[in-house]
């Protein structure tokens, strides 16, 4: 099976046989529709021998950039896939969503349907893509969540807004208070993002009265699992097995 996550920056591509993800690839999303084509044509041909090699040729795709969806439908569906597109309100488990399923996306019906598929009862997921998402999960039911910038998003707004202040990359760091503009930069979004991440689990356990398990997941997440309260469960690829989760209950069931 292949899974596809088309996020507003990345496309990540994973390949799964016997039930173990194999290979990931990552594409860039900002580029054109005809330029993502060519790379997606590029992709099959320089990963043919993988492809041949599945035992079930199918796709299931996960897209919050609906332009892009019917261009890996058509070369999917060309290379002789059965390809399928989330749609959050026809998947199987929707009546346990509480949120409007029209604006709900499909990343994050991927994060619930891995836990879901788990039978995991309290937790909370966070996902650091584009914009930091919080998902929450109480007695195996998606409750809700919340929406803020993501990192990366924040970074490129005040470099692009601040014209004395250059390129700057986003790191851990040891101390919060610093003597020049880069380090700075770097302690203020890694401890202002730690402390808004920290406070805000704080908020929805209160709300909640529950007593969660965290996830985090997200390339940038790792930055900051060491330092986040109540031990977070740390999973790089959390969505991809969610998307994967969702494509067996509709390949397989």
């Amino acid at each position: 099976m292949i899974v596809i996550d088309v996020g507003n920056t990345n496309i990540v591509i994973g390949f799964y046989t016997k039930n173990k993800l194999r290979k990931i690839i990552r594409l860039n999303t900002k580029k054109k529709i005809n330029t993502a084509q060519k790379e997606i044509n590029k992709f099959f041909k320089s990963n043919n021998k993988l492809i041949n090699n599945l035992k079930d040729k199918y796709c299931i795709l996960s897209s919050v950039v609906p332009s892009l969806n019917k261009i890996f439908k058509n070369i999917f569906q060309k290379n002789k896939f059965k390809f399928f597109v989330i749609n959050p309100k026809k998947i199987s488990f929707r009546n346990s969503i509480n949120y409007n399923l029209n604006q709900i996306g499909s990343d994050r019906i991927a994060n619930y349907a891995y836990v879901y598929s788990r039978k995991i009862k309290n937790c909370i997921i966070i996902d650091f893509g584009t914009a930091t998402t919080f998902d929450v999960i109480k007695n195996n039911k998606y409750s809700g969540g919340l929406i803020f910038p993501g990192i990366n998003l924040s970074m490129d707004t005040l470099l692009n807004n601040a014209e004395l202040i250059k390129t700057s990359k986003i790191s851990k760091s040891n101390k919060i208070v610093n003597n020049n503009t880069s380090a700075s930069i770097q302690s203020g979004f890694y401890f202002g993002y730690l402390h808004a991440v920290n406070g805000i689990l704080k908020q929805i356990i209160k709300e909640n009265n529950f007593n969660p398990k965290v996830y985090i997941t997200g390339g940038l997440g790792k930055i900051f699992r060491d330092k986040i309260i109540y031990k977070p469960i740390y999973m790089e690829h959390l969505t991809l097995e969610g998307i994967r989760e969702i494509g067996i209950k509709h390949f397989y069931e």
